[in-house]
């Protein structure tokens, strides 16, 4: 077996040492060995590591490989630490050409050491993901969500968070069940952003992976909610309001996976029909979901019984609308059965007026699905939420001017206080940004980046939208800006999605108002 350059030269330094040179000879012949080292690296992994190797701390690391390589083998857990220095600095450089194949040798070496199901794999994973991006590798970046995806489930030991005798609502209990469902969240946003990376088939599984993440974490929050009843209610409130309002946020999820999963059964690139006969396929009673109120699919025999029967006006899955309006609605009754017990038992002013405002969100919340339902205005809703919020002390005019505007919804993440409702709105001319998934699925929302866990971002064109807002939440009139909306696809996706999308109008006096001359940034990854 051939024997490189650098591996000579190593022994040679070897025997220099175990001879006792001198110091200044020694000091001499390793600047030598080191420049030799450097130089056989980069002959060795090719142009990657050259324009790094430029730097002194490349060529340091460089040496330090290979020197660690020589001793100890080219799968030695000691050679993470000089690779992770290397990845940092090819980064650094822009270099992600060399970053991705560093990233690599450092997940090769890591499952090699720590096994392939280790938790230290995933921020590897998320790097090369990063890297990937940056060379806009997108089947690339879609397999290593997959693999992500595997590790996580393989990683994460949920019996922590459910061991059999620990009670649920002591700190601890609470503590590890937030861990699992925040962990749940972060692979679902994760399984999402997969979804717009990959063929038809292969993101609608992504979705229902999704979808299955975001079920667990309902039963989860639900089982915690449930068992608030078993409280002291002489000492309880406090800690039952602070229980729903971190609870509930999870809970919400599910009703804004009920959406996305009826926009992808009205999407056009095939995702309406793949997604119809995967849940044919999976579920018994989905056809019924699928169809409107009233109307079956056992009344049609033959092959035409998997065709959704609708009303005008209804979306193919309009009963997942139900569901997930349900969802809102029981947040609605169990904070209303929660003011009541307060005002019964002479809560605080500030107490009541943090329920109320919760109350007041779970609401208008709820007047929305209803709204995309096409099964009322939402008003009722709308005009309780407004007096809720007037008896928590919030200004009138504050109050007048939250509903002056339009919003699209359904809002994708619940906010149970006034300011935090306000965060939604936007101080511009323009509503707040809209970022799709993808141009295919341009009405649904990219994950949100919030958490600092979360670090994908795709490249965007950026297209404002120009249109007027009916009584009734539709976009009318629809106008695209000339800048930015260069790409005719891109600019029929905007087009397309602002006909689906749903707003709650502007609200005045308890009536809704037609608008004029509003504005919307849409932001749609550009993946070619």
């Amino acid at each position: 077996m051939a024997i490189s350059p650098s591996s000579y030269a190593l022994v040679y330094l070897h025997r220099v040492r175990s001879a006792l040179v001198s110091p200044a000879l020694l000091y001499c012949l390793t600047l030598t060995i080191s420049l030799l080292l450097a130089s056989s690296e980069v002959a060795a992994q090719g142009p990657q590591i050259e324009d790094a190797a430029s730097s002194d701390s490349a060529v340091s690391y460089a040496a330090q490989i290979q020197e660690f390589e020589f001793e100890f083998g080219p799968l030695d857990r000691r050679l993470l630490e000089p690779l992770a220095g290397l990845a940092e600095l090819q980064f650094e450089r822009g270099d992600f050409d060399a970053a991705a194949a560093t990233l690599r040798r450092q997940l090769q070496i890591t499952r090699n050491t720590f096994g392939f199901e280790d938790s230290r794999l995933l921020p590897l994973v998320d790097s090369l993901v990063q890297a990937e991006i940056a060379r806009s590798d997108w089947q690339q970046v879609a397999d290593y969500l997959d693999l992500r995806s595997q590790i996580f489930i393989g990683s994460f030991d949920e019996s922590r968070a459910l061991e059999e005798d620990k009670e649920l609502l002591d700190l601890e209990g609470v503590a590890a069940r937030m861990e699992l469902a925040n962990a749940l969240s972060l692979q679902s946003g994760w399984l999402m952003q997969q979804v717009a990376l990959t063929p038809t088939r292969d993101a609608i599984d992504s979705f229902f992976d999704a979808r299955e993440l975001d079920e667990r974490i309902f039963d989860l929050s639900e089982d915690v909610i449930e068992r608030l009843e078993s409280l002291p209610r002489e000492n309880g409130s406090a800690a039952e309001f602070l229980l729903l309002t971190q609870w509930l946020p999870f809970m919400y999820r599910q009703s804004v996976n009920d959406y996305s999963l009826v926009q992808l059964l009205n999407a056009q690139s095939g995702f309406s029909y793949d997604t119809i006969d995967y849940l044919i396929r999976r579920e018994g009673g989905a056809i019924n979901k699928l169809s409107s109120p009233g109307f079956s699919a056992r009344s049609i025999s033959g092959p035409n019984n998997r065709i959704p029967i609708l009303e005008k006006g209804d979306p193919i899955g309009v009963g997942y609308l139900r569901d997930g309006y349900f969802g809102v609605r029981e947040m609605d009754i169990r904070l209303s059965d929660f003011l009541e017990r307060q005002l019964t038992a002479g809560a605080s002013d500030s107490d009541l007026a943090s329920t109320r405002q919760a109350l007041a969100a779970a609401k208008i919340y709820r007047g929305d699905y209803l709204l995309l339902q096409n099964r009322g205005s939402g008003m009722r809703e709308y005009r309780e939420a407004y007096q809720l919020l007037l008896e928590s002390g919030v200004d009138a005019v504050e109050v007048d001017g939250y509903f002056a505007r339009p919003a699209l919804i359904p809002a994708t993440q619940l906010r149970l206080t006034f300011d935090a409702l306000k965060a939604d709105k936007s101080e511009s001319e323009c509503l707040p940004s809209f970022t799709a998934l993808s141009d295919r699925l341009a009405t649904l929302a990219a994950p949100s980046n919030d958490a600092s866990a979360w670090a994908i971002e795709l490249p965007h064109a950026e297209i404002t939208a120009r249109f007027g807002v009916s009584r009734r939440g539709k976009a009318t009139g629809v106008k695209i800006d000339e800048v930015g909306a260069e790409d005719a696809g891109l600019r029929r996706a905007v087009n397309r999605a602002m006909k689906d999308l749903q707003f709650r109008p502007a609200i005045a006096s308890g009536r809704s108002q037609r608008l004029r001359d509003q504005c919307l940034l849409f932001r749609i990854p550009v993946l070619d």
